[in-house]
């Protein structure tokens, strides 16, 4: 994220995040010049300013408003493992979709149905997304009593395919929990009204489980829900644009957990193959998080942009609308086969050892300057566009050939200093690293580099 602030001269300068290399909690606002201009401790609940150039002239409020804004990025970076506040400003769409050629139907489905659908595989629940925010049981009993008492549910969202199954677009967590319950996997617990009559009881009897009283079991089946199905005919971007909008799962999902749910099985897995891998795993040092799919959603981003540098031997082609890309990527894969895909998982592995045995594990991907790489120093956040700009480069280089011929670390000072003495890539490393001119100039950066340094 980066921050205006109004100067002394009347004009106003715009400030990018840097952490600090000595301290791990305190960090930098710094101009285009790396000039220090504010110096923060991060507590973990607030940003307190340690110092303050005195050229910034914006009143006490206003510096406690944007600081609020950017704490909120920092907690978001530090849980991911990236410095995700220096893609700020680069989400806008380039072609919104035509919303003449939405088609959305509306439709009643017995939850009988809906079991036998989940059960064929012809609704997709993916049950791999969030698993750290699944309902527990009161909120899963909460929705079974509303259901026996027959009070309409919320409506629910599913995206229709060409073969007619559906993903579920809103409504995963309670398609579950009904789901669940018909599979005898829990009692209900904590009712506010059925207390009486259905507390400890099971969907039906099995065992020394003890079923719903017959009146209830059939008031129970003879429920149907009310859907929206978009369909297949639809502008993809519907299904993505109405999951942001409208998912109501609790936290709001991100856009790698949204693309997770409407892709394919396909390449589903091969996310989490790539993300299993322990040379990724260990060239990140283990910085990038699963708990928000922040580590597939970088693994993504090398799929997307190597099979573009694949075609051209470059990634101009990039339209610089990054969510938009990777959104487009999914949706033309959702019937892509794991075993299509396998290739750029060894591709992936080749990237990874590469870029730790030259840069080394507390350095890979990051943007570091001189102060970074000595012993003591911090380690910077993983830069997403070094990332993607590194392992497309790397891909191709024989890890033998790497060792046989190169140092180890021997581009850690390298890249380095190439940070601190060009300016324009500091830049372009720094505010909205998304954009096009910024992941170009990496790019070209990283290429340079490369051809002059590695021997292979």
């Amino acid at each position: 994220m980066n921050l205006e602030f109004d100067v002394k001269n009347g004009n106003s300068i715009i400030l990018v995040v840097q952490k600090q290399a000595n301290d791990e909690n305190k960090y930098n606002l710094i101009d285009s010049d790396k000039a220090v201009w504010m110096e923060l401790r991060f507590t973990g609940k607030n940003l307190d300013i340690i110092s303050q150039s005195t050229d910034i002239i914006d009143d006490a409020e206003t510096i406690d408003s944007k600081l609020d804004l950017l704490l909120h990025s920092i907690i978001e970076a530090e849980r991911s493992g990236t410095d995700e506040y220096s893609e700020a400003g680069d989400s806008t769409e380039l072609n919104p979709y035509d919303p003449d050629k939405i088609k959305v139907r509306s439709d009643k489905i017995s939850v009988t149905l809906i079991s036998n659908m989940i059960e064929s595989g012809d609704i997709d629940m993916n049950p791999d997304f969030q698993r750290n925010l699944v309902w527990n049981n009161f909120q899963k009993s909460r929705l079974i009593e509303s259901i026996l008492l027959r009070i309409p549910l919320p409506m629910f969202y599913f995206a229709e395919d060409d073969e007619g199954k559906l993903s579920v677009v809103d409504g995963l967590q309670r398609l579950t929990a009904i789901k669940e319950f018909m599979d005898n996997k829990f009692s209900l617990r904590d009712l506010q009204y059925l207390t009486d009559s259905c507390y400890g009881k099971y969907y039906e009897h099995e065992g020394i489980k003890k079923g719903l009283d017959p009146k209830y079991f059939r008031w129970f089946n003879l429920t149907t829900i009310s859907a929206n199905i978009i369909d297949p005919t639809s502008p993809y971007k519907v299904k993505y644009d109405i999951f942001r909008r409208i998912n109501t799962g609790g936290r709001p999902l991100n856009n790698q957990e949204i693309r997770n749910c409407l892709t394919g099985q396909g390449l589903r897995d091969i996310l989490k193959e790539m993300t299993a891998l322990p040379e990724f795993k260990s060239a990140t040092d283990n910085s990038i998080k699963s708990t928000r799919m922040d580590d597939q959603e970088i693994a993504l981003r090398f799929l997307v942009f190597f099979i573009m540098y694949e075609k051209n031997r470059n990634i101009n082609s990039y339209n610089g609308y990054m969510d938009a890309t990777l959104d487009e990527f999914t949706e033309l894969n959702i019937k892509t086969k794991k075993e299509d895909l396998e290739h750029y998982v060894v591709l992936f592995s080749n990237a990874m050892k590469n870029a730790e045995y030259l840069f080394g594990k507390r350095h890979a991907f990051r943007k570091i300057l001189p102060k970074d790489i000595s012993p003591n120093a911090h380690k910077q956040l993983i830069n997403k566009s070094l990332f993607v700009c590194t392992s497309v480069l790397l891909a191709e280089f024989g890890h033998e050939t790497i060792v046989d011929f190169n140092e180890r670390d021997s581009l850690r000072s390298e890249i380095a200093m190439m940070i601190e003495e060009d300016d324009e890539l500091f830049a372009y490393l720094s505010y909205g690293t998304n954009a096009k001119a910024n992941l170009l100039y990496t790019f070209k950066s990283l290429k340079e580099l490369f051809n002059k340094n590695i021997d292979y």
